[in-house]
């Protein structure tokens, strides 16, 4: 795997990861996390929500924050891809006896998305913030050297 191509690596573990957890509750086997889950208060909603913004998040980076339009909404890939898996994960509930279908699991997949869309938007925010203040000192630096001649 090229360095470039070496971005997408953490998105495709983390849903790799995902797919796993998403087997073993659709076959009812015993998992760990599912027990986790189950054991704290409100834990299925705040696994939703950190399982889907991570996902969210890690795609964004993935795509280097590429936004597609929507109509005259502009989002960033990663969130559509991430939204359209949730809801084809949480339709698919629908499916199996095991699993249960809730339309707050799906406001839960929406929560982690728009705070992945807010961490994305504010790290892009501060990395420009950054360069354009290198970009300045390092002009300044250069206008300070004495010229040759």
């Amino acid at each position: 795997m090229t360095g470039e191509n070496m971005r997408w690596l953490p998105a495709i573990a983390f849903f790799s990861f995902l797919i796993w957890v998403i087997v073993a509750a659709d076959s009812g086997a015993p998992n760990y996390f599912l027990q986790l889950a189950g054991s704290l208060p409100y834990g299925d909603k705040m696994g939703h929500v950190l399982l889907f913004g991570a996902l969210a998040l890690l795609l964004n980076f993935a795509t280097k924050a590429r936004q597609v339009a929507l109509g005259p909404v502009r989002l960033y890939l990663g969130v559509v891809l991430t939204l359209g898996f949730a809801l084809l994960e949480e339709g698919s509930q629908l499916l199996f006896p095991s699993r249960s279908f809730e339309l707050l699991d799906i406001l839960a997949d929406l929560l982690g998305v728009a705070l992945a869309t807010v961490l994305t938007n504010g790290f892009y925010q501060l990395r420009t913030r950054y360069r354009r203040r290198r970009d300045a000192l390092t002009q300044q630096h250069t206008d300070d050297e004495p010229s040759a001649g």
